[in-house]
């Protein structure tokens, strides 16, 4: 009489508990790179709308408003806003997912008695800086600010100037003409900072963070 194969024996509830708790770890990073990549698409379609933006007001004054250039300048720096909104919209959404699977991975360490398996992991093992260090701006970001601070001021300064000037409906005296150049040269100036310095340090800076945490993670997992 043949004698039944022996029925393989199912892993222990804790084993199935580390795997599903590993899976979780690798649907992780793939959370962590997309968020990575969206925070880069934002920062850069920011660039190009801040420059589009004040290659806007130069072509106002160079061609009218109905010309080609400016209509273009204006869809593109409008399509640039709504897609800055759209990734930051979603990195919101990642974000707190990303929470979410890293809190269930975490219980599920604590449950099967593996939590030096998650602190091994891709996240698990990330440091947590203090609040402090999460506002810390490069120099080249923090110059950027100063000077558009100053632009800022120099708007301010051009709006005062229109509104202390006398306003008669039909014309424009010499007084609103000039604070309507100097407005604009403060909101141009503002908006090039923000394209050429400010935008461009903060994703350099990004950039060699990502660079010196991806060398500090363990490879493993």
């Amino acid at each position: 009489m043949a004698v039944p194969d022996a029925v393989p024996a199912s892993p222990p509830p804790a084993a199935r508990i580390v795997v599903v708790m590993l899976a979780l770890v690798r649907f992780a990073r793939v959370l962590r790179v997309a968020a990575g990549a969206l925070t880069y698409l934002c920062l850069a379609v920011a660039c190009i709308s801040s420059g589009a933006a004040a290659a806007l007001l130069v072509a106002r004054r160079a061609w009218g408003k109905g010309s080609g250039p400016f209509l273009f300048l204006q869809a593109l720096m409008y399509g640039g806003v709504k897609v800055c909104l759209y990734s930051v919209l979603a990195s919101f959404a990642l974000a707190v997912l990303l929470l979410c699977v890293q809190r269930v991975a975490y219980l599920m360490a604590v449950a099967s008695g593996s939590t030096s398996v998650f602190e091994k992991s891709a996240f698990g093992s990330i440091k947590r800086e203090p609040v402090a260090g999460l506002f810390r701006l490069p120099r080249a970001a923090v110059l950027g600010l100063v000077v558009d601070a100053a632009f800022f001021l120099l708007t301010v300064a051009g709006l005062l100037v229109a509104m202390m000037s006398p306003h008669v409906e039909g014309s424009i005296f010499q007084g609103q003409l000039v604070a309507s150049v100097i407005m604009e040269v403060g909101i141009f100036g503002m908006l090039a900072t923000a394209c050429f310095v400010t935008i461009p340090a903060l994703i350099l800076h990004s950039w060699r963070q990502d660079q010196a945490e991806w060398k500090a993670r363990p490879q493993c997992c």
